[in-house]
């Protein structure tokens, strides 16, 4: 299940410490059985709550803070939305590609790579929609606001998508610029909402000092702002996964009653999530938008490219030795510089998004060609979101520790790498499916579209549950990579911009999905073998190059610790 990231995407379970917290405080105080406790409700608040020293900083624990109910409101906003989206979007590819009668159901018969296409582009819009939603919201509007009205938006496209699904409307003709628009505006919406309500949640925790918690032991520990958003998110996503196993069902709704039951679901849903966002408008934390600094931004890019790709160049005194007199100052390059670097490391994620979006189309229609005992084919993604669930429990509360305990480095980059070579495995994974698939009858490499097939009603013999391990190794690397990536930009990006480089970090997927542009030739029987096989390939070499180009990152951020 992708976030939000997103969605992309990402998982991870709550009440947990991330590894590379643990491992800056290696010498802290720990609970007998090694295991570190972190929910924040483990102390008593009896305690004066005062600044810690230096020294407290560096010896004692740390732990989740206590977390305000508005931020749970937010987050509950926040889950309700990425239920529509998931909802909205897992009926699609059928809806568009198939036409009604069928084995598979179907309203539109455009056929996979027209009904591909559009799913994709509808993917692309709402990862290229964060950009612009930023500096609305930074510099205009603010996050609430913009929030908010991207939920309306985002309501409205639900609405039409339900409407125009009607037999009645699918019968006038009203489907196809029905879903169209829908389509549009599902992408504004949810682009907009999902790059305010990522910041806007941690916006609610307004603590940033360490402070002293005496927790019912006795024992002295120090509350971080750092491991409580990494909580916060992990809540978050963790809790967006098992929304998503709900949202993923609404196939079943399709196949067994309609394609407009199915999209009645999210539609009622987005309207729900505007209830706890307008109510909690006077209870949330609501920071005033600042200037737009995207025109800076340009404009100190452009000067310190002219000079020699140095951004040194581009600050004031350098410039004013040229002739030149900016409005910004030394430390907003400084945080130039520092988001630059944030976002080199996430400039290898569009392949990742390539493959990993396969699961809202390619994957589905490649469902809809083996035998699915009665189980709608785009239902088998609920295989990832299961796997999700189980998953992250696991790595984050057996495999973490353990590697914290065994003083076994496992920082960022690693676990993104890590993430990376899972998917790349599950892509070769599938490229073997689709080559048995072409290997089975009736109709081989042109499932469904023999006489054999019976008019589309007869799928080559071959389980669908060998789809699983595919699901299965998304599931993974959304723990290994799509939540580590979510934090890296949220926590490496200077409090100015970090709205801007969250959208940035959403943009990738909206790049993965323009790179899924290029693959429409090879969308159809029988070249998708081809088409899995150079996934595979092009993401086991950006494996290779984020390990090769960044690992001196975590290993740098070893040394300074």
């Amino acid at each position: 299940m992708a976030p939000h990231t997103d969605e992309p995407g990402a998982v991870a379970n709550i009440g947990l410490i991330s590894s590379s917290e643990a491992e800056k405080h290696p010498h802290a105080p720990h609970e007998k059985n090694g295991q570190q406790p972190l929910n924040a409700n483990s102390w008593q608040i009896d305690d004066d709550g005062r600044v810690a020293t230096e020294d407290e900083v560096r010896d004692l624990l740390h732990v989740v803070d206590k977390i305000p109910p508005r931020l749970w409101v937010a987050c509950f906003a926040g889950i309700l939305e990425r239920f529509v989206w998931y909802g909205a979007t897992s009926p699609l590819q059928n809806y568009l590609q198939n036409a009604p009668g069928g084995e598979v159901p179907g309203a539109l018969g455009l056929r996979q790579a027209a009904a591909s296409n559009i799913v994709n582009a509808l993917i692309l819009g709402s990862y290229i929609t964060p950009v612009p939603a930023a500096v609305i919201a930074d510099s205009w509007l603010g996050r609430y606001k913009t929030m908010l009205y991207a939920a309306i938006i985002e309501s409205i496209g639900a609405t039409i998508l339900f409407a125009t699904s009607l037999p009645v409307a699918i019968h006038e003709g009203a489907a196809l610029p029905g879903v169209i628009t829908a389509c549009v505006l599902l992408a504004v919406g949810s682009g907009a909402f999902k790059t305010t309500v990522v910041p806007f949640i941690a916006d609610q925790y307004d603590q940033t000092d360490f402070r002293i918690r005496t927790r019912k032991t006795g024992e002295k520990v120090v509350s971080s702002r750092e491991l409580t958003i990494t909580y916060i998110y992990n809540v978050f996503y963790w809790a967006v996964n098992v929304i998503g196993f709900f949202a993923d069902s609404t196939p079943l709704l399709e196949r067994y009653v309609g394609f407009w039951l199915a999209y009645s679901v999210p539609c009622c849903c987005m309207w729900l999530a505007l209830i706890p966002i307008f109510l909690g408008r006077n209870h949330f934390v609501r920071p005033a938008p600042t200037s737009n600094v995207l025109p800076d931004v340009v404009t100190a890019l452009l000067y310190g490219i002219a000079c020699g790709f140095r951004m040194d160049a581009a600050k004031p005194e350098a410039q004013l030795q040229r002739g030149r007199r900016v409005p910004w100052t030394d430390s907003f390059i400084e945080d130039i510089k520092r988001s630059l670097l944030t976002c080199r490391v996430l400039l290898l994620f569009p392949i990742h998004w390539l493959c990993y979006n396969q699961t809202f189309n390619n994957l589905i229609s490649q469902a809809g060609q083996m035998v699915t005992y009665g189980i709608p084919n785009d239902m088998m993604k609920i295989a990832g979101a299961i796997s999700g669930i189980i998953v992250a429990p696991i790595i984050q509360k057996g495999l973490y520790p353990l590697l914290t305990r065994k003083q076994v480095s496992f920082r960022p980059i690693a676990r993104m790498t890590v993430g990376f070579a899972v998917l790349t495995l599950s892509m070769v994974y599938a490229t073997v499916v689709q080559k048995l698939i072409y290997q089975t009858g009736p109709c081989y490499d042109a499932p469904l579209a023999c006489s054999a097939a019976h008019d589309r009603t007869v799928p080559n013999q071959i389980s669908v549950f060998l789809q699983i391990p595919i699901y299965f190794g998304g599931a993974l690397a959304e723990v290994f990579c799509l939540t580590t990536g979510t934090e890296y930009a949220y926590n490496h990006a200077p409090e100015s911009m970090k709205t801007l480089v969250q959208a940035i970090w959403l943009a990738m997927a909206g790049i993965g999905s323009c790179l899924a542009l290029a693959f429409t030739p090879l969308t159809q029987d029988p070249h998708l073998v081809t088409m899995y096989a150079i996934l595979a390939g092009l993401l086991g070499g950006a494996t290779i190059l984020l390990w090769v180009l960044f690992r001196h990152v975590d290993e740098v951020k070893d040394e300074s610790e």
